[in-house]
């Protein structure tokens, strides 16, 4: 088998791997990883290193990348709660099939220590009293972290692992991140030979020629534009294909750390199934890096807007333009009457219905901006909120829209399981708890959980002129159940 792989991936670059990945299906993958790595070849246009695949545009170049550290790192992350991948479902997988013990959740418990121990105090306040909706402004709070988890992405061997934390960490920490990662290898070796290295890597080549059959990669870069990007005149981006056991659960994720993106697939997805959320991805990157003072602009021309819901639009913002990206992916993927049945259901558009809502609205103003005349930061804030309010109607007054940036407070600890209900339960862009909050963000919306009798002292506490929702009850029972019966109140 290791010789016809060989010869197939000689010859043919990738596409030969590819047809010797579904070949080896059901059985455990032989192939040494050297291989995956062994030529140079052409697909159509791709050049390719088998693996990672790439895909090259005028600016841009697409990297997809499937590798067993990068998932190894990343199923870490998810067990022990500090990613939003369905940690769940990877402890299942590690209970019922790797051999879990009282050791390992002694290394997992030692894992998320040293890795809490990277997360950044809160930023600066901004300058306004909108929270700014991107990440870039937030740096501080998650560079380092980042770093940490594109270290695991990237490296190669655990070698190559303790070597690039080493870049960022003090040296003691980026041992005991090895000394965890060690002690999973060998087992975790095991279900990625036997499926992870099957399921991503066929993908990754997939994805790489999906790309640039449907001209992926140049629309990308007219988004680069439209965002005012400041990139390198040579950008690489990286996504990382993440092997998702299905059996433990169907929730995957997909989310944009600088210019790498760890994409969670299941066995039975295709490219098809992931390009839009990649894009999606990527275009929240070109987002975070337009121009400080751009973004603080186009925040002033959304305040002096009219309708009363526009911080909520310009909250979801980044969101939308996003959603766009991928809704204007899935027009490339599709014939009309796909596209057109595929858009009207707002659970294919993103799983949020406020993000749904607003993309849709958004992507044919969107497009036409692609084509010139406009830009995210000149001419677009108010067709936006135009598209939006036509889109909306009556429910751009809802109660939820106007709390997509919020800050919770409560009188009594006996509350916290209701304020992760509500948080939990009533979506948003932005959520900060706590009464601190208040004087990070002087202007947002506050929702206040209080028990009978409390409600007189924290209001005055909060302070007048500030835009209040109050859910009171008797016990904290009751509390949680006006929770519900706000979360539920109709669209």
């Amino acid at each position: 088998m290791k010789d016809e792989v060989a010869d197939r991936v000689g010859a043919d670059g990738c596409a030969g791997q590819e047809a010797a990945h579904r070949r080896a299906r059901g059985g455990v993958w032989r192939l040494a990883s050297g291989l995956t790595r062994l030529a140079m070849g052409v697909i159509g246009g791709l050049a390719v290193w088998c693996l990672p695949v790439v895909v090259k545009g005028e600016r841009l170049a697409f990297h997809f990348v499937a590798r067993e550290l990068a998932n190894l790192t990343f199923e870490l992350d998810a067990m022990a709660g500090l990613s939003g991948a369905d940690g769940e479902a990877f402890r299942t997988l590690w209970r019922r099939e790797l051999r879990w013990d009282g050791e390992d959740d002694r290394q997992l418990d030692r894992w998320k220590s040293l890795r809490l121990a990277h997360r950044g105090a809160p930023g600066p306040p901004p300058k306004t009293g909108w929270p700014p909706n991107y990440a870039g402004f937030y740096g501080r709070e998650f560079e380092l972290d980042q770093n940490v988890r594109i270290a695991g992405f990237q490296a190669r061997s655990v070698k190559d692992y303790g070597k690039r934390l080493g870049r960022v960490l003090e040296p003691r920490d980026a041992d005991g991140l090895v000394s965890v990662v060690k002690h999973f290898a060998g087992r975790f070796g095991e279900f990625w030979a036997r499926e992870g290295r099957g399921l991503t890597e066929p993908k990754a080549v997939g994805l790489a020629r999906l790309a640039r059959e449907r001209g992926i990669v140049a629309l990308a870069e007219q988004f680069a534009v439209f965002t005012e990007a400041e990139l390198p005149r040579r950008h690489d981006v990286w996504f990382y294909l993440m092997a998702h056991p299905a059996r433990f659960g169907r929730d995957t994720m997909a989310t944009q750390l600088q210019s790498h993106a760890p994409v969670e697939m299941l066995d039975e997805e295709r490219p098809e199934d992931k390009l839009g959320v990649i894009v999606h991805e990527l275009v929240h990157h070109f987002y975070d890096r337009a121009p400080l003072g751009r973004h603080m602009g186009l925040m002033a021309e959304f305040r002096g807007l009219a309708p009363d819901w526009r911080m909520a639009a310009y909250s979801y913002l980044n969101e939308a333009v996003a959603t766009a990206a991928g809704v204007l992916v899935e027009r490339r993927l599709r014939t009309d009457a796909e596209f057109a049945k595929w858009v009207a259901d707002p659970r294919k558009v993103y799983a949020q219905p406020w993000i749904a809502a607003l993309g849709t609205a958004a992507y044919p103003l969107v497009e036409r901006c692609l084509g010139g005349g406009c830009g995210l930061f000149s001419g677009f804030a108010g067709p936006y909120v135009a598209a939006v309010e036509a889109a909306l109607g009556p429910r751009a007054r809802h109660a939820h829209f106007r709390l997509a940036s919020r800050i919770l407070v409560l009188g009594n600890v006996r509350l916290a399981g209701a304020s992760r209900l509500f948080r939990e339960r009533v979506p948003s862009i932005l959520h900060a708890t706590g009464w601190e909050q208040l004087a990070r963000f002087p202007e947002l919306p506050v929702v206040m959980l209080a028990l009978e009798g409390e409600q007189a002292e924290l209001l005055q506490r909060i302070g007048p002129g500030r835009d209040v929702t109050v859910l009171i009850g008797s016990t904290p029972e009751a509390v949680e159940r006006e929770v519900e019966r706000f979360a539920l109140r109709p669209f």
